[in-house]
């Protein structure tokens, strides 16, 4: 059951959204699973609802996501009329990218939803949920307290996004409820199995190529793994496009580490940076006080500095952080 102050902003938003014809929503920059499975899910919903819905992301859908209904309709540059900005999954205003001009949306409502422990509330609303596992999770409560129907489409979206940011409903944080929830999303028309298959489970061999050459060059001291993913590496996987999820998320398995970190070389200049803890330090943390967020085991952060300055001071802080712990007995 929804807190009392979440019921309420949950009722606020919805009065936002019925004042609304041509809402806009954006998602996080380098978009995740949850990220434009939230965004999709809202946008089916508010569809069914007779608003006129523009899907944003600054770097658009990642191929292995576009299986999800609608993800043809997602634009990387808003145009066109925005009487409401709806922020998805970002926990400050700077990851929703270049789609969101603030010289053509200063002046609009901005209702920020969102799940992360670290979210700035940005937003002339913040509907912010840190417990939830997902955006979707509070996406679907959302549209569960106001009696939205769920149509397949947001279905499939929400499943998506529910299930990757629980690693398949692996994470810490996954609960009965979420399980029940995963259940109605079933029940609604979304398929568990194109999730794990599509999502999960495959990756081009391009990715694995890079894979290869990232661990190749993995190292581990005093705890920390890391790697870095400069533009060089992927030439010889024919350019692959890759986030740091995947790859940080296998390093920090291994039984003598930490932290794992994932620095990521973008064309466009800037360092993504991607932390997972395996619970002892918290990555959410580590991660602010580099100007990013997220949660206590999964965090990131985006450095514009050259990637052998971003590798020096990520390395420096997460030291320092794990300097900070108790000494274990």
């Amino acid at each position: 059951m929804e807190q009392p102050d979440l019921l309420t902003q949950f009722d606020q938003a919805a009065e936002l959204i019925a004042a609304s014809r041509w809402p806009l929503l954006i998602c996080h920059v380098a978009p995740d699973g949850d990220a434009i499975g939230s965004l999709l899910g809202l946008t089916w919903i508010l569809r069914a609802l007779g608003k006129n819905v523009t899907p944003a992301s600054q770097d658009g859908v990642p191929k292995n996501l576009r299986f999800l209904p609608g993800s043809q309709t997602v634009v990387s540059q808003a145009a066109g009329q925005a009487d409401l900005v709806i922020a998805i999954d970002s926990s400050d205003l700077e990851r929703l990218g270049t789609v969101y001009d603030q010289a053509l949306l200063n002046n609009v409502p901005l209702l920020n939803i969102d799940h992360h422990i670290t979210n700035l509330m940005f937003g002339s609303l913040n509907v912010v949920a840190p417990t939830a596992t997902s955006a979707a999770e509070v996406v679907y409560d959302l549209a569960q307290s106001q009696g939205w129907p769920i149509p397949p489409e947001a279905a499939q979206s929400l499943l998506t996004g529910l299930v990757t940011d629980t690693r398949g409903f692996r994470t810490s944080n996954v609960s009965a409820r979420t399980l029940e929830i995963a259940q109605r999303l079933m029940e609604a028309g979304g398929s568990l199995h194109a999730v794990t298959e599509g999502v999960l489970e495959q990756r081009s061999f391009d990715t694995v190529c890079l894979w290869g050459h990232a661990l190749a060059a993995a190292r581990l001291q005093d705890g920390i793994a890391w790697t870095a993913i400069p533009l060089t590496m992927r030439v010889p996987c024919n350019g692959v496009e890759q986030s740091d999820s995947g790859l940080a998320n296998f390093l920090v398995a291994a039984d003598e580490v930490e932290v794992a970190v994932v620095l990521v070389e973008r064309k466009e200049g800037p360092i993504d940076v991607g932390f997972r803890s395996a619970g002892r330090v918290d990555v959410a943390q580590l991660a602010l006080g580099l100007g990013g967020g997220g949660h206590p085991r999964a965090a990131g952060c985006t450095l514009n500095m050259s990637l052998p300055e971003a590798k020096a001071l990520v390395l420096r802080a997460t030291r320092e952080a794990l300097a900070a712990l108790p000494s274990q007995p």
